[in-house]
């Protein structure tokens, strides 16, 4: 944890050579083991201690408070609510049932075998939604690991995470796995703004399409102490990236716990190229369309109107995994390599051009005009006496 604020905006300055680079830190021998991502902690841990005598009612209750009072069901997998859902909505074979370009398998599939129609729907260069067609009856909006808000949405899925307590918003359903270590129910929560798709799915619940309470009960109580230190991180990790490499990042998700945060490469540079340089810093990244690439039938002549735009939009954005025990200087390097590559390609403090024109001419004046340190590729605000 962070006892004092942290100057990103100067930590790394005037070049990258290996000792500037590891600001003064240690060389980890082999046995180093680093904290674990939130990734590797979703999941409730197999030798957990159990309550004892759990209900479902009980657990339903903890979740319920947890999430300031909702209305909440507890389902055996998110693949078997979302089932259910449809159902407690009462869509029809051949209803249009709006789907991001990039949906998961498992979310295409729930509305496939429901004799639904996905309609795949494109979405724009901060991975919003930007299309609703007037037949559609329902939209579903899918956001990948929490990593962004959305800014409007019926039904909202984050199968892939967990909830975040209290939340400021609830749309008309929000469906979130449970992550339990019971592989063949591994549990979903759904979290409900509509009362009458509330009382459809508890009522057409079976006791088979229950998972244990006991381990939903544990898993909630975990959740507090997980969702308040990785809050706290990635806050810090995307004020270093704002601050430090002056990018954009995606907005923190108010109703979903974000595994780590989105960065966008800027448009002055080429995406692998960015990418590349990104992954030889030894950074723990991934590309977006790694984690989640468009679905295969967006592709098609009746899929996502414009994919093609809508790819070039996803392809624009990197994953940067944060762990909720992470230290400041596992936080440093994940904001490091971004940093490194943002200064070598010239696209350092793209959001600050004010900032990023004293810069260069920092570098100007420290290393002479024909220097090979940074040089932006974006327009600059204009700053008195450049290079004196």
């Amino acid at each position: 944890m962070l006892n004092l604020p942290v100057d990103w905006s100067t930590l790394w300055l005037g070049g990258f050579c290996a000792v500037g680079a590891l600001g003064g830190l240690p060389v980890r021998g082999a046995d180093y083991a680093a904290h674990p991502p939130l990734d590797d902690l979703l999941s409730l841990p197999a030798n957990t201690t159990l309550p004892t005598n759990v209900t479902l009612a009980a657990a339903e209750k903890a979740w319920s408070e947890y999430l300031g009072g909702a209305k909440v069901l507890l389902i055996r997998d998110a693949y078997r609510a979302r089932r259910l859902l449809h159902q407690a909505a009462k869509i029809q074979p051949g209803d249009a049932i709006g789907i991001p370009a990039n949906a998961s398998n498992d979310l295409a599939e729930s509305v496939k075998h429901h004799k639904a129609l996905p309609r795949f729907l494109d979405f724009d260069a901060n991975l919003q939604l930007t299309s609703r067609e007037a037949d559609i009856r329902w939209t579903w909006t899918q956001v990948v690991r929490g990593l962004w808000q959305p800014d409007q949405a019926e039904w909202l899925d984050y199968a892939d995470t967990l909830p975040l307590p209290y939340p400021t918003e609830r749309p008309a359903v929000t469906l979130y796995g449970l992550h339990l270590s019971d592989v063949s129910r591994s549990g979903a929560l759904l979290v409900f703004g509509d009362e009458n798709l509330y009382n459809g799915v508890h009522n057409l619940r079976q006791a088979n399409d229950i998972p244990n309470p006991a381990q939903a009960l544990a898993q909630c109580q975990r959740l507090f102490r997980l969702s308040d230190l990785q809050t706290k991180n990635l806050d810090e990790v995307r004020r270093g990236l704002h601050e430090a490499a002056g990018l954009v990042t995606a907005q923190g998700n108010r109703l979903a716990l974000a595994t780590g945060v989105a960065v966008q490469i800027p448009l002055e540079s080429d995406v692998a190229t960015f990418y590349a340089y990104v992954e030889q810093e030894n950074t723990p990244v991934r590309w977006l369309p790694q984690i989640q690439p468009l679905h295969y039938a967006a592709l098609r002549p009746d899929g996502a109107p414009d994919h093609r735009a809508t790819a070039t939009n996803l392809s624009r954005w990197l994953y940067v995994p944060v762990g909720p025990d992470y230290t400041f200087e596992e936080i440093k390097h994940g904001v490091l390599g971004i940093v490194k590559s943002a200064e070598y390609l010239g696209v350092r403090w793209r959001i600050n051009p004010s900032y990023a024109a004293e810069y260069a001419a920092l570098m100007d004046r420290t290393y002479g005009r024909g220097h090979d340190a940074y040089r932006p590729l974006f327009m600059l605000d204009p700053i008195e006496a450049v290079g004196d």
